[in-house]
């Protein structure tokens, strides 16, 4: 009797001792798992609905639909670092953020200093303004108070556009106002801005604003990163997520939610 109870104490022990050790296993894989995520710090202005903006104190808008699929596609650790549109580029060179999320446009200068990722939205650039003003083209518009976001393509392509055609503008340039109720209240003639965003906002808010219809920009829109090797890294995984949620109806979906369109293919 001596003899089994030892063995069956023996035996608990090292069953115990079992236990233990996978708990203690698990423990530290769930530790590794944590340890391998991948940090990604993603600037915005959070004041450009409905791609990104801040609602009851919470980031939210398509941007972060987006970036929160390609973080759990990718085990990615997500910090986002708010700041004037006008300087996110500057946060990205000094390398204050990896990325850029604010429908930021492919162009052939920026190509040229950074590794952009797929494409993941395209819309043309356009000309709004009040229902009830007299224009009706670009040429309506000679000598008139225009507004565009400060920094941007926008702001490039309406001063190329203004040098092209003589139109003459009186270009007013803006950082977080929302030029849709500058144009209503009749502080400027007319905005130039993404068709989706302006289009979206002006529904959203009701307001007696109409398209021109010019459309002489198109834009392709990608997320920047530095040409490092973590920016060259991070693009060609991004890039490849984004592939990946066009083609399993993610990206559409995602963009359906926030602009009742698909803007996550090219426009004819």
């Amino acid at each position: 009797m001596k003899v089994k109870k030892l063995l069956a104490i023996a035996l608990a022990g090292v069953l115990m001792l079992g236990t233990v050790a996978c708990s203690s296993k698990s423990g530290e894989e769930a530790s590794g798992d944590a340890a391998e995520k991948t940090k990604v710090v993603i600037g915005t202005s959070a004041q450009y609905p409905p791609w990104a903006f801040q609602k009851d104190d919470e980031l939210t808008g398509f941007e972060m639909d987006v970036w929160n699929e390609i973080a759990k596609r990718n085990n990615y650790e997500l910090e986002y670092k708010l700041g004037q549109f006008s300087g996110l580029v500057g946060m990205l060179d000094a390398g204050e953020i990896d990325t850029v999320a604010h429908q930021m446009s492919i162009t052939p200068e920026r190509e040229e200093k950074y590794n952009f990722s797929e494409p993941y939205a395209y819309s043309y650039y356009d000309l709004f303004v009040k229902e009830d003003s007299p224009f009706q083209t670009k040429e309506d518009l000679k000598g008139k108070k225009v507004g565009c976001w400060l920094g941007g393509n926008g702001e490039a392509t309406l001063r190329a556009m203004n040098d092209e055609h003589q139109l003459g503008f009186d270009i007013v340039t803006y950082d977080g106002v929302p030029m849709e109720d500058e144009v209503n209240l009749g502080r400027i003639d007319a905005l130039w801005q993404g068709e989706i965003k302006t289009k979206t906002t002006v529904e959203e808010k009701q307001l007696p604003i109409r398209q021109l219809n010019e459309k002489l920009t198109y834009e392709v829109n990608a997320y920047p990163f530095r040409k490092d090797e973590q920016g060259e890294k991070l693009a060609k995984e991004v890039g490849a997520t984004l592939k990946e949620m066009r083609e399993d109806g993610t990206l559409k979906k995602l963009s359906e939610k926030w602009f009742e369109i698909d803007t996550t293919e090219p426009q004819k």
